[in-house]
């Protein structure tokens, strides 16, 4: 790759090899989380609609998969129900993922904050239908449950459109992001679709070094005001029925960073 590498301000160092990626594996397949979280850990997936949020779980159960196999059971793509309308959640171990709509797509920021909150706090049922929720109407029919609150939020972005997004919606974004914050909730930026940067299959091992990466990161850090460390990428494409190894690892990094803070948050806070 050349001059398109800098390790100047990188800020991911993920080992690609198979002693890696049997430890991530061997590390979430097998983690017991603390007690009084329902025995599992809620990780939300949101971001803008397309954004790549329904791929990234089907990314995260292929990678925890012991086989490595290919798992599309989230509907993408030009599946006629791959746009989300509804609050889903998908299991493996004890991690659940939850998809949600996009939230360009929820009403007004006020309207989708409240919406945001709820979901936060457990509120909202699984299979509620994210478009026709009123939470001014709903906030008092929906008591906690404790066993859908959310630990961790990953702030879904393409990487091929991030330069598109609106003054607008990027302060949307932020009022958003600051509600997690409000709530101690950790929270972490995935960019999908990094392939359409122009880094070449066999350099992927590398894509943390990679400054059109890095350049998209410092800005996307310097708009929303969350820090660089805090920010992965996923690879969603891959060939045949197997999930390649370095694909594997950067979905399981980005999952070992996030249990690993969230346990320690939840570790200090019982």
């Amino acid at each position: 790759m050349g001059s398109n590498f800098s390790k100047d301000g990188c800020f991911q160092y993920p080992i690609m090899d198979k002693r890696k990626l049997d430890t991530l594996r061997n590390y979430l397949c097998n983690y017991n989380p603390p007690e009084g979280c329902g025995g599992c850990i809620n990780i939300l997936l949101f971001g803008l609609e397309a954004g790549g949020k329904s791929s990234t779980i089907n990314t995260f159960l292929s990678a925890l998969d012991p086989q490595g196999a290919t798992i599309t059971c989230v509907p993408t793509g030009n599946n006629p129900g791959s746009l989300t309308p509804e609050l889903r959640c998908y299991r493996a171990g004890s991690l659940k993922f939850w998809d949600s709509a996009g939230w360009n797509a929820l009403g007004n920021t006020d309207q989708t904050k409240r919406v945001l909150q709820m979901i936060l706090e457990g509120r909202v049922p699984k299979k509620t239908n994210l478009h026709r929720f009123n939470p001014d109407s709903d906030f008092a029919n929906y008591p906690v449950m404790p066993e859908n609150v959310i630990h961790g939020v990953a702030f879904i972005f393409d990487m091929n459109t991030i330069d598109c997004i609106s003054e607008e919606q990027m302060n949307a974004f932020k009022e958003l992001q600051t509600i997690v914050a409000q709530k101690y909730t950790y929270r972490v930026v995935i960019g999908t679709k990094f392939e359409v940067l122009g880094i070449q299959e066999n350099d992927h091992k590398s894509i943390y070094e990679y400054k059109p990466l890095q350049d998209k990161f410092t800005k996307l850090s310097e708009l929303t005001g969350m820090e660089k460390r805090s920010m992965f990428v996923v690879s969603n494409q891959w060939r045949g029925d197997q999930i390649e190894m370095i694909k594997c690892i950067l979905a399981l990094y980005i999952l070992e960073n996030m249990i690993r803070n969230i346990d320690k948050f939840l570790k200090v806070t019982k």
